[in-house]
């Protein structure tokens, strides 16, 4: 119990600073391009124009609430980052929102922190319910609607906010589970914010896009989830993605990473160096995994780096050092 007060007092400070942080600065990300929409495949701002909105995931923000702090958010915009995620679990397994009352309260209460801290450097900003252990959105989908009504409701007015409704869905899932799924919890967030930019996550771990082919969601403003990690998939992003978009459907890259290359055992840097291009070529928005030191690939911060902003080369991953200057769209 002391532990996660103490997570909450250092975040709200974070967020106490926000306002000294951002005033007087130059236009932000949200004040430049407004609310956004879906045309065709492409995300595009208030007047038309093509976005390609690029950032960093929070880990789980009931693990890592520290990097969800306005300096840290404010060093990623200062990097040419537009988007923050918050990545809150949605399973029992993780601590997270269905794991009981308290857990409930906890991750939202984190969640809110981090998406105030977000808004508050003008960046757009993705609430993710966080789906993984549990497989099937479906198993929670009472709490979904109950959750996405309480978000929408809240941040109805605030056009930098996006929701990710199911993360991972995987196992035996199917899209067309998904479907039932989004079909109960997009009408909870359309009845508040009925035009608001919707990312709907894909079977196999966001991995099989392809599934959506000819059963796509009746609503407009949706976009499909497609994530990546380096090493397991051998380029087959370029096929997959140039598909989707011959056939018109929006994709968003909510998630992805860079991880170890199973036939060499070292990180798959090229791999990622060309996801990057393809996905500056075809103005794709993509989401990195994920800004904490915890000790994995993915991770752009240094498991010895104690710093919670302000880093230099020596602070970051390989991974952070491949990801950080891709946050400018250069």
């Amino acid at each position: 119990m002391l532990q996660w007060y103490s997570a909450m007092i250092v975040v709200a400070a974070f967020a106490g600073w926000a306002a000294f942080a951002v005033a007087g600065e130059a236009p932000t990300p949200v004040s430049r391009h407004g609310k956004l929409r879906v045309e065709g495949t492409q995300l595009v701002d208030m007047a038309g124009r093509p976005v390609q909105l690029r950032g960093m995931s929070t880990h789980g923000i009931t693990w890592y609430p520290e990097y969800a702090n306005v300096r840290a958010i404010l060093d990623t915009r200062s990097r040419g980052a537009n988007l923050f995620r918050v990545a809150m679990y949605a399973d029992s397994v993780h601590g997270g929102y269905n794991e009981s009352e308290y857990g409930k309260r906890n991750s939202a209460a984190l969640l809110r922190l981090a998406v105030e801290n977000s808004l508050e450097a003008g960046m757009y900003t993705i609430i993710d319910w966080h789906i993984l252990e549990d497989k099937n959105p479906l198993l929670t989908v009472d709490s979904a609607v109950d959750f996405f009504d309480t978000m929408s409701s809240i941040y109805k007015d605030e056009p930098g906010i996006i929701y990710e409704i199911c993360n991972e869905p995987n196992g035996d899932t199917t899209w067309d589970q998904v479907v039932e799924y989004a079909m109960q919890v997009i009408p909870a967030i359309r009845k508040n914010a009925p035009d608001a930019v919707i990312l709907v996550g894909t079977p196999s771990y966001s991995f099989d896009v392809l599934s959506v082919r000819g059963k796509p969601l009746p609503f407009d403003n949706i976009m499909y989830s497609f994530h990546m990690y380096t090493g397991f998939t051998d380029y087959q992003f370029v096929s997959i993605l140039d598909t989707m978009r011959a056939e018109g459907y929006p994709i968003f890259v909510s998630e992805w990473g860079v991880s170890t290359d199973a036939n060499t055992g070292k990180l798959d840097i090229e791999e990622g160096r060309a996801f990057i291009d393809y996905m500056r070529q075809h103005q794709l928005s993509w989401v990195n995994w994920s800004l904490c030191n915890k000790e994995e690939d993915f991770s752009a911060i240094r498991p010895d780096s104690n710093k919670l902003s302000g880093w230099t080369d020596e602070d970051l991953t390989e991974s952070g050092q491949l990801i950080f200057p891709a946050l400018a769209g250069e």
